[in-house]
């Protein structure tokens, strides 16, 4: 005599119906994973560009704070004009000890936004003698995606006030620059000021 339901052949088998089941049950694990993959490898790249971009933000300022400091104040022979705007910014310097290859570290230097919104710093070899031939000026990308600049210049004087153009021999007592970005460009930096050297030292 049998009894209803499987046989005891049958009763390590699955029905079509269970094996549907499980199926979806992979199916939404397998899409839970990729989400989940999807939205970590999303989280991990908006971290890293914003490590990059604090990374290159902070090299960009190291650089222009050394270049500003080691402006070239002139002499009593030799002047070394300072030109200024809100926008550009030239003057005389001296590149860092990384530029040692060069015949001299004295170098003109000028700052600027190109129309590819990138900080430029173009430059040109400065020595004490008028080459026979004429350098032409290299372009460094210090920054790119930048909106504008907003320069500005101190004097010494007691009660001065931040202008936005210096024609001047003499450099300002302090310069200060803003990095402005694009609208949607989620990059912030806090103003750079510097102190140029406002006297040659000795030897």
């Amino acid at each position: 005599m049998t009894t209803g339901g499987r046989a005891g052949g049958d009763m390590t088998g699955f029905t079509l119906l269970e094996l549907l089941v499980v199926l979806v049950v992979l199916g939404f694990l397998m899409v839970g994973l990729a989400q989940g993959l999807h939205l970590g490898v999303q989280f991990w790249d908006r971290q890293r560009q914003a490590l990059d971009g604090v990374s290159e933000l902070d090299a960009t300022d190291r650089a222009l704070r050394g270049l500003i400091e080691q402006m070239d104040p002139g002499g009593r022979i030799e002047m070394a004009d300072v030109d200024g705007t809100a926008q550009t910014l030239r003057f005389t310097t001296r590149l860092p000890e990384a530029a040692g290859g060069l015949a001299t570290r004295r170098a003109e230097v000028m700052l600027l936004v190109d129309r590819l919104h990138r900080l430029l710093l173009r430059w040109t070899p400065a020595p004490h003698v008028v080459p026979l031939v004429p350098v032409r000026p290299v372009e460094t990308v210090l920054l790119s995606g930048v909106d504008h600049i907003e320069i500005g210049y101190r004097s010494g004087a007691p009660a001065a006030r931040w202008e936005t153009d210096w024609q001047n021999p003499i450099p300002p007592m302090l310069v200060r620059i803003h990095i402005a970005f694009a609208p949607a460009d989620p990059r912030i930096w806090p103003d750079i000021v510097a102190a140029p050297v406002r006297e040659r030292g000795g030897g």
